[in-house]
């Protein structure tokens, strides 16, 4: 009896530990919290000055390349690039994040390459493979 109750309490502890996954996501904002790893001030709004940085959440699995290319498309569809960056990654990290360096971030207007107000897409790929897109706007 004493062994079957020191059994289930180990799997319980084992899967209480387990982490859950989640839904892998893309996340814009203004600002980073370097310390916990995470955007800050979310939004999908934006305007030309405003500082954008733009994260890849892989839903806690790793990246299964060394490197994920950030895309941004004019308009709800269409295949036009309007800008793209190689973002290193290691097969452990589980999260791409686009910022510029902090003493030079990164402006809505500097990212789209354009101050004309719409809808853009903001896209991750490994390859020719779009991983997850999501809709941001521009606004005067």
């Amino acid at each position: 009896m004493f062994k079957f109750a020191l059994l289930a309490f180990f799997a319980l502890a084992f899967f209480a530990c387990n982490p859950t996954e989640y839904e892998p996501r893309i996340v814009l904002g203004h600002e980073y919290n370097a310390t916990a790893k995470v955007v800050a001030d979310t939004t999908s709004v934006f305007k030309p000055k405003d500082i954008i940085v733009i994260q890849m959440d892989n839903g806690n699995r790793p990246f299964h390349s060394e490197e994920v290319e950030l895309r941004i498309y004019q308009g709800e569809t269409g295949d036009r690039i309007l800008f793209k960056r190689s973002i290193p990654v290691k097969n452990v990290d589980a999260k791409a994040v686009a910022k510029g360096p902090d003493s030079k971030p990164l402006t809505a207007r500097e990212i789209l390459r354009t101050s004309t107000p719409g809808i853009y897409r903001v896209a991750f790929a490994v390859g020719d493979s779009i991983l997850l897109y999501k809709k941001m706007e521009l606004v005067e």
